[in-house]
């Protein structure tokens, strides 16, 4: 998947100066996911807290879970700690959403699609991933 992202739709101006602008990871992930291209793609950006022992013992449940479900690619990249995992398979971004929700209360997980993100951007995964199923 070879993908553009147009710096005009990333920037933000300053009034006094063009020779630079920010950019903040949210906008790079929502501008990537609105590419237009014939597979759309999701992205579940994961958080992994850094506090204590509970975590990693709700890391272990959750890698268990998302492999007893069938998820292993997803597990293996999550047991990594991958940051962000990109799917061009709505169906399948649905079920690893829910999963990790469902399965871990320590790490948290944002979801990019279509250029959209919070409920907006879960509403068009939902619609997608169970138009084809």
């Amino acid at each position: 998947m070879n993908t553009t992202l147009d710096a005009g739709v990333l920037s933000r101006h300053t009034q006094t100066d063009d020779t630079v602008k920010a950019v903040h990871h949210r906008d790079i992930i929502a501008a990537f996911t609105a590419q237009p291209s014939p597979e759309r793609v999701a992205v579940l950006h994961m958080l992994y807290p850094r506090t204590d022992a509970r975590t990693h013992r709700s890391l272990d449940h959750l890698v268990g879970a998302l492999h007893n479900h069938g998820l292993h690619e997803v597990a293996t990249l999550v047991e990594r700690e991958a940051h962000y995992l990109v799917f061009k398979d709505a169906f399948e971004a649905w079920r690893a959403l829910h999963e990790i929700r469902h399965d871990s209360l320590a790490i948290g997980v944002h979801l990019y699609y279509r250029g959209l993100t919070g409920d907006a951007a879960e509403n068009a995964l939902d619609i997608d991933a169970h138009r084809a199923h």
